[in-house]
Formats: C-alpha cells, sequence, structure tokens
C-alpha cells in the first residue's frame, strides 16, 4: 500500500468517518431481513436468533448432533466453535432482557419490534470489530479523504449484515486484525487473531494460505525464523486448542457441519465458475458428488498456488494484500459450495488497495491524479450488484439503490475529470450493462420456459468480472 500525493489528513478524520459508517448501518437497519415473516424457515435472521435459543438451552454436547430438542434441518449450527459461542453469550444476554426470545421450541419466528432492536445492536457492535482496524490500516493521517469516504460508504457488507442479517464483521474484522498485527511486526498476535477468525467463520479459509506463505517467506532459511516459526506454530496450536476444548467429544459432528459435502456444489445462482458453466454443461446431473468435490479442489489449487508461491518469494506487504485478495477470488471462483455473500471475503483486502496508485496500472515515480484505486471502486460495485438477486427476495431493494446510488455518485465526482480515458468508460460501459439488465428485470417478464433468467444473466454478468478481476490482480502482483 502506498501513500498518495494528496494533502495528509489528521487521524481527526477516523472517528467522524467511522460514525458514518455506523449511521449508514442503522439506516439499513431500519430495512426488512431475510425471511422477514416467512414462515415455516423464516430466515438467515431467524437461523443467528435460533442458534442463541440452542446454545442457552441445551448442553455443549447436543449443539451440533440432531436431537428431538435439536432438529438440524431447522436451521442447524454449521459454523466454528467461536460462532456458537458468541451464540450462546448473545443468548443469556437476551434470557435477561426477555426469556421468551430464546425459550426452547416456543421461540420460533420471534420477530418482535423490541427483539428486532436487540439483534440489529449486536451487529452494529460487532461491526466496530471490523471497522477499526480497516480504517487503521488504511493510515487515517496519510490517506486521501476520498478514498476514506468511499470506504466509509461502500454498500455491499453492510447490506448483507445489517440488512439480510449475519455477523461477517466478525470474522472480516478478525481477518483484518491479524493484517494490522502483521503489518507492525507481531507475528504471534497476528497468527492468533486469524485463527479466531477461522475459528469463527470456515470460509476465512480462503485467506489461509497468504497468511501461512508470508510468515514462511522470510523466516524459514534461519535459526532465528525458525525459532520465530515455533512460536507461531505453538500460538495457532494453543488458539485453536482453546477454541475447540468445549467441543472435544463432538469434534467429528462439528466438522461434518461445518462442511456439508452433501448440500452439493451450489445452491442458488452464484457468480462463480460452476454455476456458469452449468448453464451449458450440467455438471451436477453428468458427475459423481466426490468428483465434483475432487475437481473443485483441483481447481481451486491451481487458480491460487501461483499467487502463493510469488508471496513466498517476495514478502512484502503490498504482495500480502494482492495474495490475499487472489486466495480469495480463487476460492471464490472455483471451491465448492460456494454461496454469493461469500464475495464479502475477497472484497475485504480488496478495499485495502483503495489508495495503492500500482492497481490503477501506475508504477512509481509516475504521476496520477486519481486518488482512489479504479479497480478496486470497480470490483465493489459488481460485487454488490451480484448479490441483488438475494437482496431483492430479501426486500432490500430500496436500500440497494441507495447504498449504489451514493456510492457511485461519489466515484462520479472522483473520476469526473478523467471520464474520457479508457479505463473510466469500460467502467461506465460495465456499469451501464448492471444498469440495463435492472431495467430489463423491471419491465421485461421472464418466459415460462425460463423462468429464472434474470438471476442467472446477473451471476454470468458478475462472474465474467470477477474472473477479469482474478487475471488482473494477479497481474498486479507479477508486475509491481
Amino acid at each position: 500500500m502506498t501513500s498518495s500525493s494528496s494533502p495528509s489528513l489528521s487521524s481527526q478524520y477516523l472517528i467522524p468517518l467511522i460514525l458514518l459508517a455506523l449511521y449508514i448501518r442503522i439506516c439499513i437497519s431500519f430495512a426488512p431481513h431475510s425471511g422477514q415473516s416467512k414462515p415455516p424457515m423464516f430466515g438467515d435472521y431467524e437461523a443467528q436468533r435460533h442458534w442463541q435459543e440452542i446454545t442457552v438451552n441445551l448442553p455443549i454436547t447436543d449443539w451440533y448432533r440432531n436431537t428431538t430438542d435439536n432438529d438440524l434441518l431447522y436451521w442447524g449450527l454449521d459454523y466454528p466453535p467461536l460462532t456458537a459461542l458468541h451464540s450462546k453469550v448473545m443468548g443469556h444476554v437476551a434470557e435477561t432482557v426477555s426469556g421468551s426470545w430464546v425459550q426452547l421450541h416456543g421461540s420460533r419466528g420471534e420477530e418482535s419490534y423490541e427483539h428486532k432492536i436487540f439483534m440489529r445492536v449486536t451487529v452494529l457492535v460487532s461491526e466496530l470489530v471490523h471497522l477499526t482496524p480497516l480504517f487503521l490500516l488504511l493510515s487515517p493521517s496519510t490517506c486521501p479523504l476520498s478514498s476514506l469516504f468511499l470506504l466509509a460508504i461502500t454498500p455491499s457488507q453492510p447490506l448483507i449484515d445489517h440488512g439480510h442479517f449475519q455477523y461477517n464483521s466478525i470474522s472480516l474484522g478478525l481477518t483484518l486484525l491479524a493484517v494490522l498485527a502483521l503489518k507492525h511486526g507481531w507475528v504471534c498476535t497476528g497468527s492468533a487473531m486469524f485463527s479466531l477468525a477461522l475459528n469463527y467463520k470456515q470460509m476465512s479459509l480462503y485467506h489461509a494460505l497468504p497468511f501461512f506463505f508470508f510468515i514462511l517467506g522470510p523466516r524459514y532459511n534461519s535459526w532465528s525464523g525458525v525459532r520465530e516459526l515455533v512460536k507461531v506454530g505453538v500460538t495457532v496450536v494453543l488458539t485453536f486448542a482453546l477454541c475447540w476444548l468445549p467441543f472435544v467429544d463432538t469434534a467429528g459432528d462439528v466438522l461434518t457441519r461445518m462442511f456439508p459435502f452433501n448440500r452439493g456444489l451450489f445452491e442458488d445462482k452464484v457468480a462463480n465458475f460452476w454455476c456458469s458453466i452449468s448453464v451449458v454443461v450440467k455438471v451436477r446431473e453428468i458427475f459423481s458428488r466426490i468428483t465434483l468435490v475432487r475437481a473443485a479442489l483441483f481447481f481451486t489449487l491451481v487458480s491460487v498456488l501461483p499467487s502463493q508461491l510469488l508471496l513466498f518469494r517476495e514478502s512484502t506487504p503490498h504482495k500480502f494484500i494482492l495474495a490475499l485478495t487472489n486466495s480469495a477470488l480463487g476460492f471464490f471462483l472455483f471451491s465448492f459450495h460456494v454461496h454469493e455473500k461469500t464475495i464479502l471475503i475477497p472484497l475485504a483486502t480488496i478495499v485495502l488497495l483503495y489508495n495503492d496508485k500500482r492497481t490503477n496500472g501506475q508504477t512509481n515515480g509516475q504521476n496520477n491524479e486519481l486518488t482512489v484505486s479504479l479497480p478496486v471502486v470497480w470490483f465493489t460495485v459488481i460485487a454488490t450488484f451480484s448479490m441483488w438477486p438475494l437482496l431483492l427476495k430479501d426486500g432490500l431493494y430500496m436500500m440497494y439503490i441507495a447504498g449504489m446510488g451514493l456510492y457511485l455518485t461519489t466515484v462520479y465526482i472522483l473520476f469526473k475529470q478523467q471520464l474520457y480515458s479508457t479505463s473510466v468508460l469500460l467502467f461506465m460501459l460495465s456499469v451501464l450493462g448492471c444498469v440495463i439488465l435492472h431495467l430489463l428485470e423491471i419491465y421485461v417478464e421472464p418466459t415460462e420456459r425460463y423462468p429464472h433468467i434474470y438471476p442467472t444473466l446477473n451471476s454470468l454478468y458478475s462472474a465474467g468480472h470477477f474472473a477479469l478481476f482474478f487475471c488482473y490482480f494477479n497481474y498486479r502482483q507479477i508486475v509491481d
């Protein structure tokens, strides 16, 4: 990450910008949530509430097992131990406020106004784990205000956590804390933070290889480095042991729930390779599940290993961010059973390049009028667009329009002096394609033969962009 030539900003901007980001999230929280008033399963809001109910009322040995009191077909826990323990803490707080919110069997579908306030506040508090390291990593003392403002109004993650309803901010925040620690040379602290992220959401594995190679690269060939690697290994083992100690007797059940291969290659329309190719070749019908698991593993490793080997050879902070991005994008495009929301994982590290000239194709010493990286802005827009079918299903279309409108208006102000540059024109054409697909969905009814044509077009259009971004950020890691 490089500094901009723009005037330096004092850290006094940090708190106002975090408050702006929190304000936007509060506004989104007034919108509907996943599965609102849609029995019998409701949605992710009910899943999070149900996990509080289970963890508060049942012994820890039954949290991941199918029992008479824990029907795994009704939002069974499928995240690692820290998510379960976090649910238990929130469940006890909820029980203190109102026991009916987590009453075993009797609280299903709880959607009272007071309970919604409680649940929304828990997400808002957890957001500080995400926002604080994010702004610190972008160095408010040197980063231009334009970059920080775009960071504060980025719509993707708030729409999912505060609209759809999840706690992605915790795992993403722990990952960013790990990056922040490594940036300052606190290797064991960073390793512990990332281990906690892995134990909160298993999708943090998307970032695991870059952490491994970034820590290993400069340390494997000296005795002092080997001693430090031993300390890192002990830190990781102890962190995992502390997280898993209460679940020793049910570790097999936890792992089975964390990696549900029986759920198939993908579910809804997701903007990755497997869903895209299935439009032409019905791979789920042609190949067995085990064959698809092996194919997904092979394609994923082949796609991400080159960037990781580059990082091993040159372990710099800039290469680290690019390797994190390339690894997460490779996993999103090729791994088994990816959700559309998972695009937030590569986005979490891509935004760290907001103020990096090199991602604009500029080398050191060249003049660059842009105050933010266009590829990062572009990726943010497409990432949000790719989740449109999910946001529409949740009734979050007004928040999507408002969030994208604010973001694109700011981008226009920043880039209006470069309207006739090739890269900006391509960006505008890309956004125009998104707008055209939205207008078609509004005014042209899908045919009976192709009832899901618009989610399919959305996934194909987004997947094409993500594939190009994957190539571009790998290229940047090679040439920078």
